[in-house]
């Protein structure tokens, strides 16, 4: 039927037209970048393109400065919002059951805020709050609770 010539050189044409097909791709691809670098209603100049590029990355490296200083004003800000929190819950008198009292503290990056502690009775309970700067009592001083609460906020 078909010689080994002919299935050989059938093989060898098929093998062009598909590598043909690559580079035809390949330079359609290169010609569409190449219009979208130089639309027709455009100079066709090279150095007018790059300095265009150029103005575009320095916008864009302007913006970036901006992001960095608003990144770094945020980051300052942040330090003064709650980060660190507390919680423990006890029974400060014998004749009440159950720990209904707790403290809690409310402390930013550095250990400054507050305590809030509740003691729950017989009689009412009562709301407590003291200040807390760097992790130690500001103007009243702290019970053994309030003291375990800002430490466990602080680790």
């Amino acid at each position: 039927m078909y010689s080994d010539w002919s299935v050989l050189t059938l093989g060898l044409a098929a093998t062009v037209f598909i590598w043909l097909g690559i580079l035809t791709i390949i330079i359609w691809k290169q010609g569409n970048f190449i219009k979208s670098l130089f639309p027709k209603s455009g100079e066709r100049d090279i150095r007018k393109k790059f300095e265009e590029v150029i103005e575009t990355v320095d916008k864009f490296n302007l913006s970036l400065d901006k992001l960095h200083s608003k990144l770094n004003h945020l980051e300052g800000a942040s330090l003064g919002h709650i980060q660190r929190i507390g919680l423990i819950r006890f029974n400060p008198y014998e004749d009440t059951g159950g720990n209904i009292s707790f403290s809690i503290a409310l402390l930013d990056q550095k250990g400054n805020g507050l305590v809030l502690t509740s003691l729950h009775g017989r009689a009412g309970t009562r709301v407590f709050a003291k200040g807390v700067v760097e992790g130690k009592a500001q103007k009243y001083e702290l019970s053994k609770e309030e003291i375990e609460v800002v430490k466990k906020a602080m680790e």
